[in-house]
């Protein structure tokens, strides 16, 4: 018999490159984010909870199942939730998925397949298995008290372990989240002014040109500002500096990376220079 599907929304996170907690941020129509992840799972599952850290004395208007151990990422949420009902299978989100939409969601549980241990969507940068927006099974339990104890705090390296079904995202933006302040501004610019297609100039510098394989590259992005693009060649060409760590140009005058991107625009990446 098909295990019932519970939702489970992860919470749990630090948000230290955010500066505040992500799940009470405000993107778009009023809600925050947790609220937003916490809409979107109930139509599709049984029930629905909150993946809260281990630490988190705070009170919320939903049911919450707190992290068994500190320090495992969102693998102690999962490990939480199998302990509360070993015999559900768990459709897990991330809060900080600001295109996520219901109809993905639907999506993916149409597509479960049981007999396997997951059921899962792959990235649109890189093809390899998102682990933060996926349908555990019971019969992942215990892969997963098997990767805790080998001290695996990966989300995606357990899931890649997995016996999963892979599906390709039927919006391809739909797991771009947001990390840093940068990263809410691109959602923000792109949801209130929707998407369009821009023809950019990419230049790279020193350790970045390396990485990308080359000095320069014109491509098509959809992105809103430079931090949107820089995640999409970042995950594109594995780059090995942090957005902190790079500064850009664009149309050769430096600029923040909020700036929004407009088509024909030459961003130029610079890595740190030695001496400073």
């Amino acid at each position: 018999m098909t295990a019932p599907l519970h939702g489970l929304l992860l919470a749990g996170g630090k948000s230290r490159r955010m500066g505040s907690d992500k799940a009470d941020l405000v993107v778009d129509g009023g809600l925050s984010l947790r609220d937003r992840g916490l809409q979107l799972l109930a139509p599709v599952t049984e029930e629905i909870h909150l993946s809260i850290a281990q630490d988190d004395q705070r009170s919320y208007q939903c049911d919450t199942i707190r992290d068994l151990q500190p320090g495992a990422g969102p693998l102690a949420g999962l490990e939480a939730a199998f302990q509360q009902a070993p015999g559900a299978a768990w459709l897990v989100t991330a809060c900080d998925l600001p295109f996520l939409t219901d109809s993905v969601l639907r999506s993916l549980r149409e597509a479960r397949d049981p007999e396997r241990e997951a059921t899962c969507f792959t990235s649109r940068f890189d093809g390899k298995p998102e682990p933060l927006c996926t349908i555990y099974e019971p019969s992942a339990a215990m892969s997963l008290t098997r990767a805790l104890a080998d001290q695996v705090r990966c989300a995606r390296k357990f899931l890649s372990s997995l016996d999963r079904k892979e599906l390709d995202l039927p919006d391809r933006s739909a797991l771009d989240n947001c990390n840093r302040p940068e990263d809410l501004e691109e959602a923000r610019l792109t949801l209130n002014n929707g998407r369009t297609t821009k023809a950019i100039m990419v230049e790279y510098c020193g350790i970045l040109r390396e990485d990308a394989g080359n000095a320069r590259e014109e491509l098509e992005t959809e992105a809103a500002t430079a931090a949107g693009l820089w995640e999409e060649l970042r995950m594109a060409h594995n780059l090995s500096l942090e957005l902190e760590a790079v500064r850009i140009a664009i149309n050769d005058e430096f600029q923040p990376w909020s700036h929004p991107l407009a088509d024909r625009d030459k961003l130029t990446l610079f890595p740190p220079f030695a001496g400073g």
